[in-house]
């Protein structure tokens, strides 16, 4: 009972090192065939539609501090969301909501569409990319951590 107990709690750690690998290897040949999209189905199904559509036609900046090289990304609201502001993207968090009760809430939820967006927008190579000072990357992630706060308190 124990080794089974093991190995299910393994299965998230597994399916993020795929979809990891599954990226990497659009990155590694520049786009995504048939049968990335296919793992990508099998492995993000409720996000995957809404991660193409942001690739295809929003915005995904990448954030770089220039001496820490730390990242955070900002994926900017669709066009008829009532969000004012981006939903800031860390490796393995989102600040949506649909991230706090669906993915973070079901060990199978492997991304929201906001991460999946990045993942394969920084694989496909269609992020835009600012680098700011250490303090100032800090400063304006916690700017936009704040925001999503607010944005979440008016919902």
């Amino acid at each position: 009972r124990e080794k089974l107990c093991m190995s299910a709690s393994s299965l998230p750690e597994s399916s993020l090192a795929l979809l990891q690998g599954v990226c990497d290897d659009i990155a590694a040949t520049g786009s995504a065939s048939d049968r990335h999209w296919k793992l990508l189905a099998f492995l993000c199904p409720e996000a995957l539609q809404g991660a193409a559509e942001i690739v295809d036609h929003r915005t995904v900046q990448r954030v770089v501090a220039q001496e820490s090289r730390r990242v955070f990304h900002l994926v900017s609201a669709s066009s008829g969301s009532k969000r004012a502001h981006p939903h800031v993207c860390l490796p393995s968090f989102c600040t949506c909501a649909s991230y706090c009760h669906k993915v973070a809430t079901r060990p199978d939820a492997l991304a929201c569409k906001h991460g999946l967006a990045v993942l394969l927008a920084e694989a496909l190579g269609r992020t835009q990319s600012a680098e700011h000072s250490d303090v100032a990357w800090a400063n304006s992630l916690s700017h936009h951590l704040q925001l999503a706060m607010i944005d979440h308190g008016s919902h």
